[in-house]
C-alpha cells in the first residue's frame, strides 16, 4: 500500500478514531486493532505520543503495527495518549436468554 493511499485510510476526526477503533474491538480482532492504533498514533504524530507516554518512539512503532501484542499496559498508555479509553459493558451470552 503506498503512503498516499495509506494516508487516506487514516481516521480524521475523534468520531471516526471512536468508529474504526470500536468496529476493530467488535471484530476482537487484535492484527485489526494494533492497525487502528498505530494509524491514530501516526495521525497523533508518533513523537508526542512517545513523549507522552514515556515510551520509545521506534518501540511504539513496533507495538502498533498489525501483527505486533504489546504488553496491555502500552494500549492502555497509548489510547490515554490518543484522549481515549477502554470501557467494558456485558454483552448478552448464553445464561442471559
Amino acid at each position: 500500500m503506498g503512503s498516499n493511499e495509506e494516508r487516506a485510510e487514516y481516521p480524521a476526526t475523534s468520531e471516526d478514531m471512536t468508529a474504526a477503533l470500536n468496529a476493530a474491538l467488535e471484530a476482537g480482532d487484535l492484527n485489526r486493532i494494533m492497525g487502528v492504533m498505530g494509524r491514530m498514533a501516526r495521525t497523533h504524530r508518533m513523537r508526542r505520543v512517545a513523549r507522552e507516554t514515556g515510551l520509545g518512539e521506534k518501540s511504539l512503532y513496533k507495538s502498533m503495527r498489525a501483527g505486533a501484542s504489546p504488553e496491555f499496559n502500552t494500549v492502555l498508555r497509548v489510547l490515554r495518549s490518543l484522549g481515549f479509553r477502554l470501557q467494558v459493558h456485558p454483552v448478552a451470552g448464553p445464561s442471559d436468554e
